[in-house]
Order: structure tokens, then sequence, then C-alpha cells
């Protein structure tokens, strides 16, 4: 994928890079952005013109943001602070020891820690965290083994890649990019993302293909879409 480079559209300063998809993406950021991926070959009035037949949707999408950043509660490492792990709330419980842990037993995460200070309780919080989201997406990955096989797809390996504005991707040869914050939603949304990346191992574009698939293997994918699209 090529570097990115700034261009102006009517929905404002847009981000654009080029790769070898065939199609133009057009996302929006948390903050608001416009990004775009678009063909090597897209011409930028073409690109233009494509982004202004999106307008009410980018609205749309720049609004929902804006509330969830209103809405939004900054995280403390502190005892007493709450944290999410496979969609549910857990509190903090915090203790100074020299040997230090994470556990979760009951509805509470207790860390033990030397300091205690927040900067080392968030990076034992965010290492356990991590650990179970390997966990967690290796064994939801491994279930699509057999069906991979019968299809002469790549068997399926996990791997975690901190992503921007995306809980996941997927490679030809079978890596499936998974973002680590997704432990942090409902199990339902990570076998959501899992079969959305599955399914890319046999359609690798947003086609009206690509959608009959998911349809059959995961049914209900458009109310799990959306639950998840509010914990972002």
């Amino acid at each position: 994928m090529s570097d990115a480079t700034t261009i102006a559209t009517a929905a404002g300063p847009a981000r654009l890079r080029r790769s070898s998809r065939r199609t133009l993406a057009i996302s929006v950021l948390p903050d608001g952005m416009v990004d775009l991926v678009a063909p090597r070959d897209a011409r930028v009035p073409d690109i233009v013109a494509r982004v202004s037949k999106r307008l009410r949707w980018i609205a749309r999408q720049r609004r929902a943001f804006a509330a969830m950043n209103r809405n939004r509660v900054p995280l403390s490492y502190e005892s007493g602070a709450t944290h999410r792990y496979l969609g549910k709330q857990y509190r903090l419980k915090v203790r100074r020891a020299d040997s230090v842990s994470v556990r979760l037993i009951g509805s509470y995460f207790q860390i033990v820690a030397e300091t205690g200070r927040p900067a080392e309780v968030e990076d034992l919080l965010n290492g356990w965290l991590r650990e179970k989201a390997v966990e967690q997406f290796s064994a939801r990955l491994a279930k699509w083994n057999d069906w991979c096989r019968e299809r002469r797809l790549p068997v399926p390996r996990v791997r975690l890649l901190r992503m921007p504005k995306r809980w996941g991707s997927s490679h030809r040869d079978g890596r499936i990019y998974l973002n680590p914050e997704l432990v942090k939603a409902p199990s339902i949304c990570i076998d959501y993302v899992i079969a959305h990346e599955i399914c890319h191992l046999q359609h690798p574009q947003h086609n009206r293909a690509f959608f009959n698939l998911l349809d059959q293997v995961f049914p209900n994918w458009r109310g799990t879409k959306a639950r998840l699209e509010q914990l972002q």
C-alpha cells in the first residue's frame, strides 16, 4: 500500500492511499477524518466524485463518532475502575506486592503490582488481555479449520494487530489479523469478525458473493455488526 496523501473533497480533506484493491474503500475515522483506499489506477476526480455521493453516510458516521466521543469516559487504572472483557464489566482491585499478577475472580480483576501506580497497572492488565486475546481468538478460529479444508482454503492462523479503524483483516495465505481490543467485546461479536474474515479467504472483495456467503455462515451478522459498532 502506498504512502498517504491528502486530497480535497466535498466532505473536507481526506486521506488517500493506493493499493491493489479493485474498488474504492471509504471509511470515517473516530476523529471524523475521511480515509480512502483506492485502486492504483483510479483518477482523483473520479475518487472525489464517489465521495460526493456518500456525503449523507459520511455525515451519519461523523455524528455517531461525535456522540460516542462525548460519552466516552477515559479509562482509569486504580482500584474501583471498570474494564471490559468478553463484553462484561469488571472492577479493578489493586494491591502492592513484590510478585506481580493479574487474576479474574468473580466480578473483579485482582491485580498485584510492585508500585500500584496506574501506568504499571495498565501494563499488567493490557498484557493479561493480550494473552487472553490470543487464547480466545485461536480457539474460535480453530473451529473453522475443517470448513476451510473442505473448500481448499488455507487453514487460518491468528495474528494480533492494533488497527485504528478495523477489527480484523485477512490475507490470502490464511493469516487472520485481529485487533487485540476485540477481546473486550461480547463473544458473539468476536465470532462475527472471525466469520467475516474467513469469508474473505474465499471472496476477497465486499461483493455479492461475499455477502451471500456471510449470510450463510453467520445469518444474524447485521445485528451483531451494529452491536459491535456501539462499542467503538
